[in-house]
């Protein structure tokens, strides 16, 4: 038992540091995400993407958890660790990619690439803080630990998904309109 509250402190304490050493500072990396949930035509934050991208990834989970008794065990922590180690990676080069889209003449296109870019970077992070958690909960055995980390991962995880279809689908434009262009 001691050791699961020792793994519970040092991971906080990781959390906190992520959160509040000026050299990582990643709060400000989410607030442009945020920045990203807004009405093109209002300039003003979407509620329905707030809804759709914070909320209902949170609700999700609560239910799967506390109505449906889903608790994310040692195999499915595992499969979980890989899955979002090979989403990290495959983002981080995709990133890579998208660089080269970044000084386009076209304002929409700078401004599409820039917020896919945001995005992207989110949801490395999230996948890398899913990744860790995952990796943590093998050496879990207290149920409500175990429950608010299956919260956790499962909210990060249903987040994530929702970050790359918005990434899917803003990529597509990205080169869509880059086509049109070549076409003419």
């Amino acid at each position: 038992m001691n050791k699961e509250y020792f793994i519970i402190a040092i991971t906080i304490i990781c959390i906190l540091a992520m959160l509040f050493n000026r050299k990582i500072y990643i709060i400000k990396i989410f607030v442009e995400q945020i920045k990203v949930f807004k009405n093109n035509k209002t300039q003003k934050i979407s509620y329905f993407d707030i809804f759709s991208f914070i909320i209902s990834p949170l609700a999700l989970s609560f239910l799967m958890v506390f109505c449906y008794d889903f608790i994310i065990d040692k195999v499915l922590a595992e499969i979980l660790t890989t899955v979002f180690s090979l989403i990290f990676t495959l983002l981080f080069a995709f990133e890579a990619i998208l660089v080269s889209k970044k000084d386009s003449a076209n304002k929409v296109e700078k401004d599409v690439v820039k917020e896919t870019f945001i995005s992207i970077v989110v949801s490395s992070i999230l996948s890398l803080i899913a990744s860790i958690l995952s990796i943590i909960i093998i050496f879990i055995l207290d149920i409500i630990v175990l429950k608010v980390l299956s919260i956790v991962i499962l909210a990060l995880s249903f987040m994530n998904i929702m970050l790359l279809l918005m990434i899917i689908k803003r990529t597509f434009i990205v080169y869509m309109c880059d086509d049109k262009n070549n076409d003419k």
